[in-house]
């Protein structure tokens, strides 16, 4: 698949991912039971809002980023979305915070998918 068609999906889908995220955490946050998650969520789509934003500024401003190095972004991250999952996981150890590790395990889940697809799905180059 082309990298920049890839960027611009990868753009698109944590944009619309995010907004979701706003949406149901903050209708979660209003009840005390899911007050946690609720925060959590609504948190993390606010961040993952603001970097699909930019991200699409980016890319109608300077063109699409290098595969290349779109390539190693995408690992990256997905070595942080490991962290996130981890993170989650401790959490859900504690009473007090369950909610919100559930949450940040949902949404470490989703962005460690996301990643990993976009970076498979990038062209192979090859040295030469």
């Amino acid at each position: 698949m082309d990298a920049a068609l890839v960027e611009t999906r990868l753009t698109t889908v944590l944009g619309a991912w995010a907004a979701g995220s706003v949406v149901l955490g903050g209708v979660l946050a209003t009840r005390p039971a899911t007050r946690g998650f609720g925060r959590q969520t609504a948190a993390w789509g606010a961040v993952d809002g603001a970097i699909a934003a930019v991200g699409a500024r980016n890319r109608r401003r300077r063109g699409p980023t290098a595969p290349a190095r779109l390539r190693t972004v995408l690992l990256v991250n997905a070595g942080l979305d490991v962290g996130y999952l981890l993170a989650g996981a401790a959490l859900l150890r504690s009473d007090r915070w369950r909610g919100d590790g559930a949450a940040v395990l949902v949404q470490g889940a989703f962005l460690l998918l996301l990643d990993g697809t976009a970076a498979r799905a990038l062209p192979r180059t090859t040295a030469g």
